[in-house]
């Protein structure tokens, strides 16, 4: 859901359904509810601490899908109003399926509510002036807590994430926009590492389709139909596993599409106009490639299917190719033991000086290929490679799932399909 001040709406960006909370100035939420054991069934109740908790308007909203799950927006499903010492309760003006509910406090202030009719939810939290609601005590929904627990810790991640991106895409300096980069890309593989062992550490609760909200539904399909099939039977009715539900339909769909594509060879009267480095892309088949390693061995490409494989262009003369090779080290010393490999295609003509490179930048992978005839290098023509260093991910499928990976956007790729 994506709430701006008075305005909200959930979408899908890039085929990822988002609860992005913003609130004025800071994006700031709390996902939390619970339930005291001796309250009225179908109503959340509770107590504001500060000055922002008193006196203050709640709104309880319900999603309501659009055509097709596509678009859609809230509607209102009851108020209340918190007293001078923060005390309020609020009951819905009708029975509530087991689903994730938004609570608007002071119309901007949010928290999401997982809840059905059964359930009667209390809140204690302190509004603070802006930013995030960290901390709360729910009560009586164990979902609640642990929808809780979640986004405590994720939603500073997400909030910084947010604003680096947001920077990086105002700044015109080159370096700043590369320094932002790499600390986006870090902090995205922070988000996503939270996000999957907390769905690691709570199997089959309501909660866990929070922690999808943050991932990528293409890169991580296997995960998404788990989650979506554990959580199934209490959340199925419910509006936010309906949408997760038809956008993980369509990344997947959008997968089998790119997969179908046929690479495009012209018109039929003129040769295709040449692209640098892009005869192969996203969603294309990776050509296999057979060559000598350096003992002689033919090594093919196709046999390391069923691994994430990095086909990685350089040579030992080439500068940035070398400077890059520290960051490509760092990846398969992290990632290697989850299916993570290296496939080496030298543009070398001197097998001494190839070895060497091999040796002093500690490239330690089995997967090195030369065939010494430098540009015209068989793999390089045949990928139309015009310059380097240049990197293509290849998935366990052996479709191409990034290409031009350079620095910590590799391992933030990298965490996507291996975790």
């Amino acid at each position: 859901m994506k709430v701006h001040e008075q305005n909200a709406s959930l979408v899908v960006l890039g085929g990822r359904v988002t609860w992005l909370i913003v609130a004025a100035l800071s994006a700031a939420v709390l996902f939390g509810c619970g339930s005291a054991t001796n309250g009225p069934k179908n109503a959340i109740s509770g107590v504001f601490s500060g000055e922002n908790g008193l006196g203050v308007d709640m709104d309880l909203r319900r999603w309501v899908p659009g055509k097709n799950g596509q678009g859609g927006k809230f509607e209102s499903i009851g108020k209340a109003t918190s007293d001078m010492q923060g005390h309020f309760q609020l009951v819905p003006d009708r029975a509530l399926v087991m689903d994730y509910y938004q609570l608007m406090v002071s119309g901007m202030t949010p928290m999401v509510i997982i809840m059905d009719s059964t359930m009667h939810v209390h809140i204690k939290a302190e509004i603070p002036d802006g930013g995030f609601i960290g901390d709360a005590t729910i009560t009586g929904s164990k979902p609640a807590a642990e929808v809780h627990e979640y986004y405590a810790k994720a939603m500073p991640l997400q909030t910084t994430l947010s604003m680096l991106r947001g920077t990086m895409q105002r700044t015109k300096d080159k370096e700043q926009m590369q320094d932002l980069s790499d600390r986006a890309a870090q902090k995205k593989i922070e988000a996503d590492r939270w996000a999957k062992q907390f769905i690691k550490e709570h199997p089959g609760s309501p909660a866990l389709l929070g922690p999808l909200e943050h991932l990528e539904p293409r890169a991580n399909a296997d995960l998404f139909a788990e989650v979506l099939e554990a959580t199934a039977a209490q959340l199925r009715n419910g509006a936010f596993h309906k949408a997760l539900s038809i956008a993980t339909q369509n990344a997947q769909a959008t997968r089998n599409n790119a997969r179908d594509r046929v690479v495009k060879k012209g018109n039929g009267a003129n040769p295709p106009r040449p692209a640098k480095n892009s005869r192969y892309g996203v969603g294309d088949e990776a050509p296999d490639i057979a060559m000598e390693d350096p003992d002689g061995n033919i090594r093919r490409l196709s046999d390391l299917r069923g691994k994430v494989v990095l086909v990685d262009f350089w040579a030992s003369w080439c500068g940035p190719c070398r400077r890059e090779n520290p960051n490509v080290v760092r990846a398969y010393q992290q990632f290697n033991a989850e299916g993570f490999e290296v496939f080496s295609v030298s543009l070398d003509q001197n097998a001494d000086r190839w070895k060497a490179a091999i040796a002093q930048d500690g490239l330690n992978w089995p997967n090195h290929v030369c065939d010494l005839k430098g540009w015209q290098n068989q793999a390089a023509r045949a990928y139309g490679v015009s310059s380097i260093p240049h990197a293509l991910l290849v998935d366990q499928d052996g479709t191409i799932a990034a290409t031009h990976l350079r620095g910590p956007a590799l391992a933030s790729k990298l965490n996507e399909l291996l975790r």
